[in-house]
């Protein structure tokens, strides 16, 4: 694997541009994490044709993700947490074909999440917390049955948990603290038998006690959630709960 190598203070734009046109490598592998980057994300990588990974985590980039991306037939993961990027989250990402694992976690998206996300059935990780969703979460992302991380925390969503998410049956992380998301906590969770990590918090209306069916759970957090009754005995006998 080719690696590319920069000083803190680089511009992303001549660190693609050195990469692009100065080598006949086959790049795999973009990990440029922490380095304070600055300027937008470069259309410019479609060239780099092998092309599988892209984290550009914990910088200061901004503008939205270049759809010239979409070109790039091995790319499966993307990785831009921590940066400033804003705006509607392109609909052109449905064009990702490949796509695994999509990552835009703390910076300042924007509006509703497009219907075309539920077409990248290959997604195994989805984070989106900490932007400014709106609108409820969209019916076609009951198509995406692989998924084994799925976040949305700290947004600004309305409707309801969707009971589709009974159909993530790999699922093994559910973050959904102060999402904006409403109850009540739909049954079909206790499908979910391959669960970790369970975070919901901050929901409107009664709940009841969800029935968890997984015995791989260490974190349940249910917190500000109106629960009612008792907490059932069963949790007591999980045996890898570490966190309640």
């Amino acid at each position: 694997m080719f690696r590319i190598r920069c000083l803190e203070t680089t511009p992303l734009t001549v660190i693609v541009a050195s990469t692009i046109y100065n080598t006949t490598c086959r790049i795999i592998n973009i990990d440029l994490k922490t380095l304070g980057l600055r300027g937008k994300l470069p259309p410019e990588l479609a060239e780099l044709q092998y092309l599988q990974t892209i984290d550009l985590c914990r910088n200061y980039l901004s503008g939205s993700i270049p759809m010239e991306w979409a070109s790039l037939p091995n790319l499966t993961y993307i990785s831009l947490c921590a940066n400033r990027l804003s705006g509607p989250l392109p609909s052109g990402l449905q064009n990702f074909n490949n796509l695994r694992f999509l990552g835009v976690e703390a910076n300042q998206f924007s509006g509703p999440i497009p219907d075309g996300i539920g077409n990248l059935t290959n997604l195994k990780g989805l984070q989106l917390g900490s932007n400014q969703f709106t609108g409820s979460l969209p019916n076609t992302l009951a198509r995406l049955v692989n998924l084994e991380d799925f976040r949305v925390s700290d947004n600004n969503f309305d409707g309801t948990i969707p009971a589709y998410i009974g159909n993530w049956s790999r699922l093994q992380k559910l973050y959904l603290y102060a999402s904006g998301l409403k109850g009540p906590i739909p049954d079909e969770i206790a499908r979910l038998e391959n669960l970790t990590n369970l975070f919901i918090t901050d929901t409107s209306g009664i709940n009841i006690f969800p029935y968890i069916s997984s015995q791989a759970i260490e974190t349940l957090i249910l917190r500000n959630v109106s629960l009612s009754g008792p907490i059932p005995s069963y949790i007591w006998n999980m045996p890898k709960l570490r966190i309640l």
